[in-house]
């Protein structure tokens, strides 16, 4: 018998006796209606992530993936109580949090750096940013690097080469240590190209987990891996993890962000499913192999991503959406005192998280 493979079964075996957050996303995974908001594994903005919280609490998302760091997740539990404090006697279910780590050399985990020197004021990078990390006050350039999730695209609009995408550096173990101390109930492993990254270090994240319930995640990315290492990532991860684990299938990380349509238009004209978005190639190639896993697509996924997979006849459990839902909430986060902006803002949360599972 694999150890690491039996403490995990076993963890997985105590799920029903955890948390009603932990219950609530494997209720949601096992009725294919499971919906992720994914604040960014490189987002450090703690008011945005905050309110971003606040809003998909009350739309009642399933699981919010946030950054590892402790001023974020501390920032997601505020959101979270704001939500469930407006109405003890009705309470909203409560989100899990989990957190992203980094094993290796993922587009997730980067963000941008800035040549001072080289800037010369010409914003560019202020108007395509989707966060609004860049500002010009006072004939001086201002980068927040907080507010930046690393979607890459500011780079090639600057004319002077001031921007240039910036990896992080991976410590997985002690990341995991730190999050677990934070009584992080979920974790997303990211191996970004190197799958075997995770074998590797397996036996030390089992000690670190022993007795310890998590909902596990492993991120599989489209661009990075040829077809068959796909089969082979998604075979090791169930190998290592055992059952009831989940496998996201991502595609195009942080995409959503950039304006540009997600799905083909027909033509008449009309939207329609994109059967060639590579996070639902990345589900099919992992559903031939037929584990007994959770597969979720995100990367490049909006409110018609469930539907895509139904129509591709791709069986997926759940839809992760992070840039696009950012996007689409940006104008109304800075002003939820406004119980109009803030119904407004919820109400597209909604109708995101209803999307999933045919429940709109």
């Amino acid at each position: 018998m694999n150890p690491a493979t039996d403490i995990i079964k076993n963890n997985h075996r105590g799920l029903i006796n955890q948390t009603s957050a932990t219950n609530y996303a494997i209720d949601a995974l096992k009725q294919k209606q499971f919906f992720k908001l994914v604040c960014g594994a490189s987002l450090a903005d703690i008011q945005m992530i905050e309110n971003l919280c606040f809003v998909f609490a009350l739309a009642g998302t399933h699981v919010i993936d946030l950054a590892p760091k402790a001023d974020v997740i501390f920032a997601a539990r505020r959101g979270i109580e704001k939500a469930l404090s407006r109405d003890r006697s009705r309470p909203v279910p409560t989100p899990l949090l989990m957190a992203s780590i980094q094993l290796d050399k993922d587009p997730h985990f980067r963000k941008i750096e800035v040549d001072y020197s080289l800037c010369d004021l010409c914003s560019a990078c202020v108007k395509v940013c989707p966060t609004e990390a860049f500002k010009i006050e006072n004939k001086k350039f201002i980068y927040s690097a907080e507010k930046c999730y690393g979607c890459g695209i500011c780079p090639s609009y600057c004319h002077v080469s001031a921007l240039e995408m910036i990896d992080t550096k991976p410590t997985p173990i002690e990341t995991l240590k730190e999050m677990l101390l934070l009584n992080i109930e979920a974790i997303e492993f990211h191996f970004g190209g190197n799958f075997q990254k995770l074998e590797e270090i397996w036996s030390d994240v089992v000690k670190i987990c022993q007795g310890k319930p998590l909902l596990l995640s492993f991120s599989i990315g489209s661009g990075l891996l040829s077809n068959e290492q796909i089969k082979n990532a998604a075979n090791l991860c169930y190998k290592l993890a055992g059952k009831d684990i989940i496998l996201q299938c991502d595609g195009t990380p942080m995409s959503g962000g950039i304006n540009k349509k997600l799905d083909k238009k027909d033509k008449n004209g009309q939207i329609g499913y994109n059967k060639d978005s590579p996070s639902l190639q990345v589900a099919k190639i992992i559903e031939e192999e037929k584990l007994p896993v959770y597969l979720q697509i995100s990367g490049g996924t909006n409110e018609s991503s469930y539907a895509m997979a139904t129509e591709a006849g791709i069986n997926i459990n759940g839809v992760a959406i992070g840039s696009y839902a950012r996007k689409l909430l940006m104008p109304y986060l800075n002003s939820l005192d406004n119980e109009n902006q803030l119904k407004e803002a919820v109400n597209i949360a909604k109708f995101l998280v209803n999307s999933v599972g045919g429940k709109q």
